[in-house]
């Protein structure tokens, strides 16, 4: 018997991927919070405000991005190791490894 599948655990660190891979992809590196909740959202991450609210402080947290702007509309900016992570030159705990 298998054990059951952590569906959250694995939404969260794929809605994190997702976040550094667009801001990758992004001239400039930096998009706001309603952007990224909406691009989460194409790609078939389910995201709501909260959601993205708590992604962006864990990414902040993890120096994968630095935020700014008002907390009713932040704006995330990424750095040099959410780069790395995004690109997949690095792993970092918490965020799903890119396809190669």
């Amino acid at each position: 018997m298998f054990p059951p599948w952590p569906v959250a655990q694995v939404e969260t660190e794929k809605r994190r991927l997702e976040v550094i891979v667009r801001l990758a992809h992004t001239p400039g590196y930096e998009l706001s919070a309603m952007l990224l909740r909406e691009h989460c959202r194409a790609v078939g991450v389910p995201t709501n405000t909260d959601q993205m609210s708590g992604c962006l402080a864990w990414l902040a947290e993890q120096m994968l991005v630095l935020l700014k702007g008002s907390e009713d509309s932040p704006v995330a900016r990424l750095t040099p190791l959410g780069r790395e992570t995004a690109l997949g030159h690095r792993r970092h705990p918490g965020v799903m490894q890119p396809d190669p």
